[in-house]
């Protein structure tokens, strides 16, 4: 039986890529809840494509969020939230990232029903860490369970026609003329990821001619100004870009290179072949032609760029004919 509710506030402090789990568990709360008032407070990106799906009644954007981000960024999303959020009465809220100041907010000024995700032991994390392996728990299913809810199955990201026609006219102003490899560079917003994927997209771009398109996470500029200057020849970059427009490219584009796993797996679900760059940490995924794991050997930081770029020439051989260069 659902949690009785008519106005709901959905909170999640994540990056974009990971935030993009909020969109299937936004449209199953809409599905239960049909006439509740929702309000939705996320990272830039994900209010952008939050508002084009009509998921919410209201969004409260909390700018670029990044993993390591620092106290003055976070007091000044702590300050953005209660000032938007008191606006209203609340019956439930939804944390599915948890965060100081989330909890501040939720628990001192709004008092409301708050559900967070469920913390497995910490015996188990323990174990699941020295074995070099991260937990499999999914937040967004943890917290939508405790009050009867699943996500929507069926959900999946799609880039809209305007968009994508946007996309191409983007293409054709920086010099594009149809039918060339696309390689695009999507980075986090961890900087020890940049120096190795600008090296890829230089790489890719002497050997194949690729045009090489460079992208932050929606709002931010940080990768694409500190790698711009490599691809001087043929560059398409996406300065501060709107998710709409991101999913676009990402759908577009040849063959996808990217140190956010969630990022990796959009593209991959939009028919394009995707790399994703993670440490000796990262978890592995089920083997997939489309969505492919580099992991770096243990005790090492990152992963090896001559093995990205060997599985990279063998992705982009293998769909050479048909997916990569017969694009219209």
């Amino acid at each position: 039986m659902h949690y009785p509710a008519h106005s709901i506030l959905a909170i999640d402090m994540s990056p974009f890529g990971r935030s993009l789990k909020l969109l299937p568990a936004l449209k199953a709360v809409r599905q239960a809840y049909p006439s509740a008032f929702v309000v939705v407070a996320a990272t830039t990106g994900t209010c952008e494509l939050i508002t084009a799906d009509s998921l919410a009644d209201e969004t409260i954007d909390l700018g670029v969020i990044k993993l390591a981000s620092g106290s003055a960024s976070g007091l000044k999303r702590f300050l953005t939230l209660a000032k938007r959020a008191r606006r209203h009465s609340f019956d439930l809220i939804l944390d599915f990232s948890p965060r100081l100041e989330t909890l501040l907010v939720s628990n001192l000024l709004l008092r409301a029903r708050t559900i967070t995700p469920s913390v497995i032991p910490r015996a188990v994390e323990f174990l699941l860490a020295f074995g070099g392996r991260q937990s499999r728990s999914d937040d967004y299913t943890s917290v939508l369970k405790q009050i009867s809810i699943k996500p929507d199955p069926n959900f999946q990201i799609a880039a809209s026609a305007a968009e994508n026609s946007q996309f191409e006219q983007f293409l054709a102003r920086n010099g594009s003329r149809g039918g060339e490899l696309i390689v695009m560079l999507y980075a986090s917003g961890a900087q020890s990821s940049f120096e190795g994927l600008a090296e890829l997209g230089t790489r890719l771009a002497n050997n194949f001619g690729a045009r090489i398109v460079a992208a932050d996470q929606p709002g931010d500029r940080e990768f694409s100004d500190a790698v711009g200057k490599r691809f001087s020849a043929g560059k398409s970059l996406l300065v501060e870009p709107r998710a709409p427009f991101l999913i676009a490219a990402l759908a577009r584009a040849s063959i996808v290179i990217t140190d956010d796993g969630a990022v990796a797996g959009a593209a991959a679900a939009l028919g394009t072949p995707a790399i994703e760059i993670g440490d000796s940490r990262t978890e592995p995924i089920p083997p997939s032609k489309r969505h492919r794991v580099v992991r770096a050997n243990r005790g090492t930081a990152a992963a090896s760029t001559d093995e990205v770029y060997e599985i990279a020439c063998e992705m982009i051989q293998e769909s050479r004919s048909a997916s990569l260069f017969d694009l219209p």
